[in-house]
């Protein structure tokens, strides 16, 4: 037994050294060149080991256990029409004949965006049996259905077939749409190049997070993104989110297209290309981040047409016709990477991916022609010309950072000031005024919290900071701002929710969509219970009164006690911490931390009260027709004696609580101590007098009161010189209503 068990352990050292020693490998290959870090190249390596164990392990069957007949034959139809170049045309109902052109994304006029946007929108919502057309194309592209797409010599030829046939589907929905690419080198080397034009509404869509703006907002995706520590079923990424990823550059993309013979580009002669390649997925992140599951987002599709574009140029540039069609690789990796051999799942040949047909006759790519000193203009309002290199090159969007190009046209719709892109004044003020136009605001509300972090975990206290609310019951929608400079209890960047009150059991059921200042969208992160950690969440909200049918947030239906939502308010004022709401919004590209969003909360401290008197309160249970007054004498002289008629001074939401006030202990080293008297016509009412500890414990006591600014020396720890607050002091009112509790007060009088 013992020898079995030193075996195993050193058979899986040998593993786990071979698994080492094979990434080495890699790092002593490509470590000479000037083109990836040793943790890109890591990273690249496993990537290249998870598709094998993936292929293996027949990763796809998990996706779908079996293709129906249906499925199959749209597959096929699609194979068949790319080498018949047909597209279905309804009115026309004949062959189109003319090349696609294919162009960078951001060329594309507004027109051809928008039906790009249709025609994906239609693979995503056309179901073939149990499953979209979308997700059969990712299904294709997974390691066991498509063993040759990677890692190999098959890599290029196999893309360019997938892609002609995904264009191909996408003609189905609409004939007009040509298959854009997306040129990343455009974007490479913006101060922060998550902040490109491109991840916009406009364009792609937002790249921080859930994809919730753009053409692809909301999409549902046909598996769990993998690597994920919560369990994300829709369209998701994280534009440059690492600090160690990148994008390809000119000098990656002029390596490519300046190689002498095509082996020079496949994985078992040289690493660099399909290395270089990895490089994007890697960036945009999210379920792109993982190489079978990438065809989830559209991005995928433009950035292997970049790749099959540079692959082209490379053909022109270094091969001739006859070459171009027939050079292969003398080292094939493995056998589904052969010249003659099937390229699975599809009924052609690999050889057949390198036919001159595909760019004689069905699509062509047209270059990004650049500025020069002869005309410095570009082809694209979302580009600007960089007269430093003569590059056209991806604006930055609005809020964006353009630190080093102040005085350029860097920015869309904007322009660079202080490394920022911003507007005029009176364009903001424009701004917030269309926003407001026709803002209806919900009937009856109740009111939570919610606060707004920027990249750097800090408060956004900008009046144009806003969160849209949308009831789900009814589709009304109500736009809440950022109401002004914040104060204590109030946590930097505090915005109020208003959102419909629940009512006759029933449960509100709303969405939220916050954008920062600059109109950008803000992920939303929810507190994990169990872990206590936040976590990127969809930003929805269920609101009850009952707590198991509602989501953990702390709601009230009064708009004087929402300022101390998250608050305890039954401790003492030196230990009373406000605590992030259950719901925050990250306005970043950036990813924000757990511990960057506590820490906005930590920050916050109450100031100093140098106020002269504090409020506390007294438990007063008397009968209803005695009129008594309630008076708090000073032992030292600190201050004026306080008198008032219980009636008065009485909570107006519990007649037994009275509130009564004192010399502030802040402006006394030593602490106050009162005496607390009932009175009847100014005579002293006997009654009995009992004393709750902080253990709980109780005893009979005179009605002398200690309060001091150290917790350990201050008989009744709930005080306070905020008259605001008095309502809801000593009350915890962190988390769902149903579990707020109230503390007693110190003094208790029975008379």
């Amino acid at each position: 037994m013992l020898l079995r068990l030193l075996v195993t352990f050193l058979w899986l050292i040998l593993i786990s050294q071979s698994k080492l020693d094979s990434c080495e490998h890699w790092i002593k290959q490509l470590g000479d060149l000037d083109f990836f870090t040793e943790a890109q190249i890591r990273m690249v390596c496993m990537h290249q080991k998870e598709w094998v164990k993936d292929r293996d392990e027949e990763a796809g069957k998990k996706f779908l256990e079996v293709t129906t007949d249906n499925q199959l034959k749209y597959l096929r139809h699609v194979e068949q029409c790319t080498r018949e170049n047909c597209v279905r045309d309804a009115r026309r109902k004949r062959r189109a004949i003319s090349k696609s052109i294919r162009k960078e994304i951001r060329m594309m006029s507004p027109a051809e965006v928008r039906d790009l946007g249709i025609a994906m929108n239609g693979l995503k919502n056309r179901q073939i049996d149990n499953i979209t057309a979308w997700d059969l194309h990712t299904l294709v592209h997974y390691p066991d259905s498509a063993p040759g797409a990677h890692w190999g010599p098959a890599f290029l030829p196999w893309h360019r077939e997938f892609l002609r046939q995904f264009e191909i589907a996408l003609q189905t929905e609409v004939p007009t749409v040509t298959l854009p690419y997306w040129d990343s080198t455009l974007d490479q080397g913006l101060p922060d190049e998550s902040d490109s034009v491109l991840w916009t509404d406009e364009l792609l869509g937002n790249g921080n997070g859930y994809v919730k703006t753009g053409p692809f907002a909301n999409w549902d995706t046909n598996v769990f993104m993998p690597l994920s520590q919560i369990p994300v079923k829709k369209l998701y990424r994280s534009t440059g989110g690492r600090e160690q990823d990148r994008l390809m550059t000119p000098k990656d993309a002029n390596w490519i297209i300046t190689r002498k013979n095509f082996s020079q580009l496949t994985f078992c002669h040289d690493k660099t290309f399909e290395s270089m390649h990895g490089l994007s997925h890697v960036w945009v992140g999210g379920f792109m981040y993982v190489i079978r599951v990438s065809p989830n987002d559209p991005t995928f599709y433009m950035h292997h047409a970049f790749i099959d574009n540079l692959w082209e140029k490379f053909r022109q540039n270094s091969q001739t016709r006859e070459e171009r069609e027939n050079q292969w690789a003398t080292k094939n990796c493995n056998d589904n990477h052969g010249f003659d051999v099937q390229m699975k799942p599809f009924t052609i040949q690999n050889r057949d991916g390198l036919s001159n047909q595909y760019t004689d006759e069905w699509y062509e790519y047209q270059p990004v022609r650049h500025c020069s000193e002869q005309d410095a203009t570009c082809d694209s309002p979302f580009y600007w010309c960089d007269m430093k290199l003569w590059r056209c090159r991806s604006r930055v969007v609005y809020g964006g950072n353009c630190t080093g190009y102040e005085g350029t046209q860097i920015c869309y719709n904007s322009v660079c000031s202080q490394g920022k892109c911003v507007v005029p004044p009176r364009v903001r003020s424009a701004t917030k005024s269309r926003i407001e136009d026709g803002n209806m605001g919900f009937k009856e509300v109740v009111w939570a919290k919610t606060v707004m972090l920027d990249k750097d975990g800090k408060g956004i206290e900008d009046e144009l900071s806003r969160i849209v609310i949308t009831d789900l019951e009814t589709n009304q929608t109500q736009i809440v701002f950022h109401s002004g400079e914040t104060e204590y209890p109030e946590i930097p960047g505090t915005v109020y929710l208003s959102i419909p009150k629940p009512r006759g059991g029933k449960m509100s059921r709303v969405s939220l969509e916050a954008r920062d200042q600059f109109g950008r969208y803000c992920q939303a992160q929810c507190i994990n219970s169990t872990s206590e950690r936040y976590q990127v969440c969809q930003p929805f909200l269920n609101i009850s009164l009952n707590s198991e049918h509602s989501s953990p947030v702390s709601f009230t239906h009064s708009m004087s006690s929402r300022t101390f939502l998250d608050l305890d308010l039954s401790v003492h004022p030196r230990q009373m911490r406000p605590e992030m709401p259950y719901i925050v919004f990250a306005c970043s590209r950036k990813l924000v931390t757990s511990a960057m969003i506590k820490q906005a909360a930590e920050l916050v401290r109450a100031p100093v009260s140098h106020e002269n008197y504090v409020f506390f309160r007294v438990a007063v249970f008397r009968e209803e027709t005695s009129s008594y007054q309630i008076e708090v004498s000073p032992y030292s002289d600190v201050g004026p004696i306080f008198s008032s008629s219980i009636e008065k001074a009485a909570s107006a939401f519990d007649p037994n609580i009275v509130f009564v006030q004192a010399p502030n202990p802040e402006l006394h080293r030593e602490g106050v101590r009162v005496r607390v008297s009932i009175l009847s016509n100014n005579n002293r009412v006997q009654c009995q007098i009992k004393c709750t500890e902080k253990d709980g414990s109780m005893h009979e006591c005179n009605g002398d009161v200690d309060l001091h600014t150290d917790t350990t020396l201050s008989q009744e720890d709930v005080f306070t010189s905020d008259p605001h607050s008095l309502p809801v002091l000593g009350w915890n009112m962190k988390g769902h209503p149903s579990i707020w509790r109230h503390k007693m007060p110190f003094l208790t009088f029975h008379c």
